[in-house]
């Protein structure tokens, strides 16, 4: 049925094919090539075969894995093991959001809401308003925990108006999502602005810059798209359909009605300010009055056997070769003037490698005594830690290692005190529990109901929550093992050896490596941070004619491209919206993909006009 092709060509193809994986190593090539069979097979099960989408994404899960070689059974056994650290993340914030959810609906607290929204508002302009309280609630709060808060209220939007009920999903997601990966103090700006040393000061308010007209851009495509391709709002299994609206004199008060969202916002708001401040203090940064006996101690780092701390410490890559000479001083200076300007160039090496986050080595450091703060902090997720706790972790373990050099640490300050005292009710999980406690009891009020009847109500909201998160959590696998074949190295290497120029060359770059590593394993703050690594790299050997700040935006906007099925932010949409894989497909990705070009264009923009070098 299809001509044969002439052999010239078939040679020119597999000539081609040849060169593109030039530079890249045969297991950089096996974990592309497992990309490709990971898209095609959740694709294929979801779309081509109907399949539920848990079972698709746990079986191409475990194909993905079973590829990465190795013994099959732990092969499988990490595919579990990733399940279960997914849900971890986000199962009993969904439980609780679907309690709210269903609560607020039938007990009238979001009819309340929206009569007081549309009240002020007005109807054609609700959508404005959703999409304004995701951008600000996006701030503090990640976007999984601001859909959940608001998906009630579109729902009860639509409910009263009978129409444009995928205008209200997308202007949610709009404003959560055009905040989420551009303004700190969300981990994923926060930590670019770290890898590219900016201002976190100044990340906020031009990630704000970017991040208003991406939302105004996203919002007239969710006009568009409502009108173009409008989708039903179908029973999530919640029961919200099958209860009578309830009079006006009947619904909750208003302020009653705001607590289950406000509630949670103002906890974790209030804890994410509280840590942010402690933050700044950066006790775990070195000073003169904290070395004992400096002489002796560059005299031991001159001596020191290479798998050993003061190895470590030492032979770090992240020092200069000027910090490198601090350290490997022959005779120490005698003259005051002297061993006070030595001294000082010693700390700024030893800061520095505070920031490294590969001093610790198992085999280097065995044996030594490790303080409570550096074994959490070891225990914790080191490639979204946070740069105040990486210093914090290795201080402890310098000190511990060299006691004799260091002067015993005061870690907590009144600011960081009120910190910990606030990090268990700051804590998502926590504070939902809170409000879906507050949501149950004012639906018991108004509604009169026995407590065996809302024991049901709740079972019957916890039925359907259990569907998202085992979906959810078969998505969060489905990323974790293309993660783990390799597929961050692999795309690393595709764009090594490229600088991209000193321009607007560089930002595009920025962006272009941020998508790709988004598309491939699902994270929007896996792919900022490698990313913003990446460039980090190239920023330390390329002058540029405009503030960084606008790498890590292009960063953060690139991150928003590619939402698919790997990603738990479109199984969020899909399942808290009631939308199908195709109708999120239709909507969601390309919604984030003009934010995203918005942000992009913006950046540039900006960049040329107001340099801020």
């Amino acid at each position: 049925m299809f001509s044969q092709p002439e052999p010239a060509f078939v040679e020119a193809l597999f000539a081609q094919a040849q060169a593109v994986p030039a530079g890249l190593t045969s297991q950089e090539v096996w974990a592309l090539f497992t990309l490709g069979v990971g898209i095609c097979s959740v694709l294929g099960m979801i779309i081509g075969l109907k399949m539920n989408a848990f079972l698709a994404l746990i079986i191409s899960a475990i194909v993905i894995s079973l590829m990465s070689g190795g013994d099959a059974g732990a092969r499988v056994d990490a595919v579990v093991t990733a399940f279960g650290s997914s849900a971890a993340g986000f199962g009993i914030m969904v439980a609780m959001a679907s309690i709210v959810g269903k609560c607020m609906l039938d007990n009238g607290s979001a009819d309340r809401i929206v009569r007081w929204a549309v009240g002020i508002t007005g109807e054609r302009k609700a959508s404005i308003g959703l999409a304004g309280s995701g951008f600000l609630l996006g701030i503090p709060v990640f976007f999984d925990t601001v859909f959940y808060l608001l998906v009630p209220l579109a729902r009860s939007l639509h409910r009263q108006t009978k129409k444009n009920y995928l205008l209200y999903l997308l202007a949610i997601a709009t404003g959560g999502a055009a905040t989420h990966t551009l303004v700190p103090p969300t981990p994923g700006p926060l930590l670019v602005a770290a890898n590219l040393g900016v201002d976190v000061g100044l990340m906020i308010m031009v990630g704000l810059a970017v991040a208003l007209p991406g939302a105004v851009a996203g919002l007239v495509f969710s006009v568009f798209m409502d009108r173009r391709s409008p989708v039903e709002m179908r029973p999530l299994g919640l029961g919200d359909e099958n209860k009578q609206p309830l009079a006006d004199d009947e619904l909750p008060s208003l302020l009653v009605s705001l607590l289950p969202v406000i509630l949670p916002v103002i906890l974790i708001g209030a804890g994410t300010v509280a840590m942010t401040r402690a933050d700044r203090e950066d006790r775990a940064r070195l000073e003169a009055t904290d070395l004992i006996d400096p002489a002796g101690l560059v005299a031991s780092l001159r001596s020191a056997d290479p798998v050993s701390p003061a190895g470590r410490l030492v032979s770090s890559g992240v020092l200069t070769d000027q910090q490198r000479e601090a350290l490997d001083i022959a005779e120490w200076p005698t003259e005051a003037a002297e061993a006070e300007a030595a001294t000082q160039a010693l700390l700024a090496a030893l800061n520095r490698v505070l920031g490294d986050p590969k001093l610790y080595d198992e085999v280097a450091f065995r044996g030594v005594q490790q303080s409570e703060v550096s074994r959490a902090l070891l225990a914790s997720n080191q490639l979204r830690m946070k740069p105040v706790d990486r210093r914090r972790m290795n201080r402890s373990l310098i000190e511990a290692s060299m006691p004799q050099f260091f002067a015993p640490h005061q870690w907590d300050t009144p600011a960081r005190r009120i910190a910990n005292r606030l990090t268990m009710w700051s804590n998502p999980n926590f504070a939902l529990m809170l409000s879906a406690l507050l949501a149950m009891w004012t639906y018991w009020q108004v509604r009169r109901l026995s407590l065996r009847q809302l024991s049901i109500e709740v079972e019957e909201s916890l039925m359907s929550g259990g569907v998202i998160i085992l979906i959810t959590a078969a998505g969060g696998a489905f990323g974790a093992m293309l993660t783990a074949a390799g597929i961050g190295p692999a795309i690393q290497s595709l764009f090594s050896g490229i600088s991209g120029g000193s321009g607007v060359g560089l930002i595009l770059l920025a962006f272009s490596i941020s998508t790709v590593l988004k598309i491939a394993q699902g994270s929007s703050t896996v792919a900022m941070i490698v990313a913003s690594s990446m460039l980090g790299a190239i920023l330390s050997s390329t002058t540029v004619q405009f503030n960084a700040v606008y790498i890590a935006t292009a960063i953060g906007s690139g991150s928003l491209v590619g939402s698919w099925m790997n990603d738990s932010g479109f199984w969020v949409f899909a399942k808290m919206g009631g939308l199908t894989e195709a109708e999120t497909l239709r909507s969601w990705t390309p919604l984030l993909v003009v934010m995203a070009v918005t942000g992009l264009v913006t950046t540039i923009l900006l960049s040329q006009i107001l340099p801020l070098v």
